[in-house]
């Protein structure tokens, strides 16, 4: 099966085009990486710096006053991270549950371009078997994530593409 984007085309241009146009989106569409990161590692210095100001004087007010916060890996944001995002931006109802309604409007929320995610986390359905390990149409915090670690958003790669679609700027 071949892709004819116009029939005027050259052959080697009617898979081309449409690649070149997806970089080009793609590479616009965010500001570029290294600067991305240096600003995210500024940024997670400073506030390991606020807080260790905050310790100082009153050690019984911090949780774990010896303990430098690390910050996120941009490249492989870890599962915790992940799970915290997707509840302050995707449990709607604040019930500490993705719930299948949640998710299916999630995905629905996309932009067409950004559902090509669904290619490498899978559908509703296939994320929904991999990650509610009860069966009750919903992925709770408490116990589905614990339960499900060897088979949801268990690669860096999901990890990363889930971030990026649902909630890119989230530094929780």
């Amino acid at each position: 099966v071949e892709l004819q984007i116009h029939p005027f085309l050259p052959a080697t241009m009617r898979l081309t085009l449409p690649i070149v146009l997806l970089a080009l989106v793609l590479t616009h569409s965010r500001q570029p990486l290294a600067f991305a990161v240096a600003d995210e590692t500024a940024a997670a210095a400073e506030e390991t710096a606020e807080a260790a100001e905050k310790c100082e004087g009153n050690e019984e007010t911090c949780a774990n006053p010896g303990v430098a916060i690390e910050p996120e890996d941009p490249a492989c944001p870890s599962r915790p991270h992940i799970i915290r995002c997707a509840a302050a931006h995707l449990d709607v109802n604040k019930n500490n549950k993705l719930d299948r309604e949640e998710l299916q409007d999630a995905i629905d929320s996309l932009p067409w371009l950004a559902r090509g995610v669904l290619k490498i986390i899978g559908s509703v359905d296939k994320i929904m078997s991999k990650c509610d390990a009860d069966g009750d149409d919903a992925i709770s915090i408490d116990h589905d994530m614990d339960a499900t670690k060897e088979t949801c958003l268990a690669t860096c790669f999901k990890r990363k593409s889930f971030k990026r679609a649902f909630f890119p700027d989230c530094e929780l």
